[in-house]
């Protein structure tokens, strides 16, 4: 196999998008796929409004186009299948906040990262953050943390599942959780 595919999912605002930089950067002519480039336009009939908060609810899979990201990654997956004078493997990294509740993609990764926040600092950090569309009043508390808690929740309750995937506190040094993951992934390269 010409590819390793690492899996980072978790909380919003965890890290995941900064962890897949810092591996991209640091292991050259690796690939990056992110969740959040299949978010499916406003105006699609898939998504699912919350009226009491006059806003859509982007935190559920029904906003995602997770079939193309599939076939998107599966393409990649190929497209070096048949490459003898690449006999390096390339690191393929899957970022995305609901990433292994798709089943398909999920059985790509060779190795899963959820990291995971207390629900105090993931308001902390993601107040100041800037969405589009922007977080209406009360949309963290009514949509975001309890889809968060709910995902997590079916991975622990998939024993199968949840054996696979390492559990990284959020709220690390970075420098720290990147040094843990590169380690890792020099290990499984070698």
């Amino acid at each position: 196999m010409q590819w390793l595919v690492i899996g980072i999912s978790g909380a919003t605002c965890s890290g995941k998008s900064t962890l897949a930089n810092r591996i991209r950067d640091n292991f050259p002519k690796s690939v990056m796929v992110r969740q959040d480039d299949y978010f499916l336009p406003s105006d699609d009939p898939r998504h699912i409004k919350i009226p009491e908060l006059n806003h859509l609810n982007w935190d559920l899979m029904t906003s995602l186009d997770m079939q193309k990201m599939h076939s998107d990654v599966k393409k990649i997956l190929q497209s070096r299948e048949n490459d003898a004078v690449n006999s390096k493997k390339t690191i393929l990294i899957l970022d995305g906040f609901l990433l292994f509740q798709h089943k398909g993609i999920t059985d790509l990764c060779d190795r899963k990262y959820f990291l995971t926040l207390t629900k105090e600092e993931c308001w902390e950090r993601r107040k100041n953050r800037i969405y589009e569309p922007p977080d209406v009043p009360g949309y963290f508390d009514k949509v975001v943390w309890p889809e968060y808690v709910k995902y997590k929740n079916e991975i622990v309750q998939n024993s199968k599942l949840h054996e696979t995937i390492t559990f990284i506190d959020g709220a690390k040094d970075m420098e720290e959780i990147y040094k843990t993951v590169s380690q890792e992934i020099n290990q499984l390269l070698s």
